[in-house]
């Protein structure tokens, strides 16, 4: 990539239609002293979220968003560098070509030459994001609707300095880990990274690197699975390297198509992610749809993939559950905010049923769901009465409850506060939570019944 290409189609053809490359590139020739069209400038710029004809608005904008939004992590190799890019953690995700592809891109610096060596799969629209476009099934087709495995990126790409293919995280290279939020690099023929090493043992020992060869040039994306789901935020190095699973999400050429999940499935004798059979010929499909898997307890999104003519980033939905977090709580650490949460959604039973069975758990779980059902059931007698405040602050929930009881009085309806007063009282310990709820229900049946 030496010699400035010349223009924007050119550019996106050397970097096999990556934004992240194309706006590193524009910028290297930009710095050297070349000068482009206005229309080039403003087609590059719009990668990074805003089309501006003026260069000196573009390099703002480059600082901008790779020193606020984007992560960058490099390693110096021999006389070049290779840097993964990365969103990052905790910043608001914004929706432009840039952000969509800084999902582990992975790019080699050399001599003044830039070239992709990992493109893996693009960031999906959350359909609960800002201003986000949910396209019409009978206007835009669908053409694939995958569940989300809950695990962890990985990458897996041909690396020519190592000559052989290697994984990486969507965060980070196979010789980066991060020690208490501080990243070290090791010496680049290293794995130490714990989510690599595990699918690199398990790319071994299941003959996947063998079943890649003659895919050089290719990107796989992989979702690694543990024992337990990566929302719970478990400890990976707790668990036996043999418990996890690796499932194959999709390849992408060396041209930067992206293949969907079924077509992926054909170029590797390999599992893939779930791929869901459901008919979406319009918006009222897809609608009652969205409202289904929006309260679904066991996976914890679905993408819906658009048959768009889009060989790079075609156009992907995610619809996440609202209550998935939940069940996972109930089912790997017993919360009881959570089992109230379920049970204000009419899914207290199935609450119940997601506790591990052991001891008196799921027993004490039952009882929070009825203690919970009894504060719905009298709340609506009790809200307005003066006496109902000064038994919110008996048991220490006044403050936290004040703009609800007060938009409950108003409104004259006390589902939000039934699930936020129950929520509170319920707390993080089970047995702690079911006892505090029981003394609230005692405290309120016994002064309705004085004063009423």
């Amino acid at each position: 990539m030496s010699q400035p290409p010349a223009g924007f189609k050119e550019l996106e053809s050397r970097c096999t239609g990556n934004s992240i490359c194309m706006v590193e590139a524009f910028k290297h020739y930009v710095d050297q002293g070349v000068e482009f069209s206005g229309t080039d400038v403003k087609r590059v710029s719009s990668l990074l979220g805003e089309a501006t004809k003026k260069i000196e608005v573009f390099s703002d904008k480059y600082l901008h968003v790779f020193m606020k939004y984007v992560q960058r992590n490099c390693v110096e190799v021999g006389e070049g560098e290779i840097c993964i890019y990365s969103w990052k953690s905790g910043t608001r995700v914004r929706y432009f070509p840039v952000s969509l592809d800084a999902t582990g891109t992975i790019l080699y610096f050399r001599g003044g030459n830039i070239s992709v060596l990992a493109y893996p799969t693009h960031r999906a629209y959350d359909i609960s994001g800002h201003k986000v476009k949910v396209p019409d099934p009978s206007i835009a087709p669908v053409s694939e609707v995958t569940k989300r495995v809950d695990g962890y990126q990985i990458t897996l790409y041909y690396n020519p300095i190592l000559k052989k293919w290697i994984p990486a995280t969507r965060y980070v290279l196979h010789n980066m880990v991060y020690v208490r939020r501080r990243l070290e690099v090791h010496e680049f023929e290293e794995i130490v990274n714990p989510y690599v090493s595990i699918a690199h043992s398990i790319a071994e020992e299941r003959g996947l690197y063998d079943k890649l060869k003659g895919y050089e040039g290719w990107t796989f994306t992989f979702i690694l699975e543990a024992p337990e789901p990566a929302i719970t935020r478990p400890s990976i190095e707790l668990f036996d390297p043999t418990s996890f699973k690796l499932y194959l999400l999709n390849a992408r050429k060396p041209n930067g198509e992206l293949l969907t999940v079924g077509e992926s499935s054909k170029l590797l004798d390999w599992p893939t992610v779930p791929v869901e059979e459901v008919h979406i010929s319009s918006r009222h499909d897809l609608d009652r749809l969205i409202d289904e898997w929006s309260v679904d307890l066991s996976t914890r999104s679905r993408f819906v993939r658009y048959a768009v003519d889009e060989a790079y980033r075609p156009y992907t939905l995610e619809v996440p559950s609202k209550l998935y977090s939940e069940a996972m709580s109930v089912k790997y650490m017993s919360n009881p905010k959570s089992i109230v949460i379920l049970a204000s959604h009419g899914f207290g039973e199935e609450a119940v049923k997601l506790l591990t069975d052991f001891g008196d758990i799921k027993d004490v779980g039952k009882e929070i769901v009825e203690y919970y059902e009894k504060i719905q059931e009298m709340l609506p007698k009790a809200v307005d009465a003066e006496w109902f405040l000064s038994v919110l602050k008996e048991h220490g929930v006044d403050k936290p409850l004040r703009g609800e009881l007060e938009k409950a009085r108003r409104t004259g309806t006390t589902a939000r506060l039934a699930r936020k007063l129950a929520s509170i009282l319920a707390g993080d310990n089970l047995y702690e939570g079911r006892d505090r709820l029981r003394k609230f229900v005692e405290s309120l049946d016994r002064l309705l019944r004085e004063k009423t």
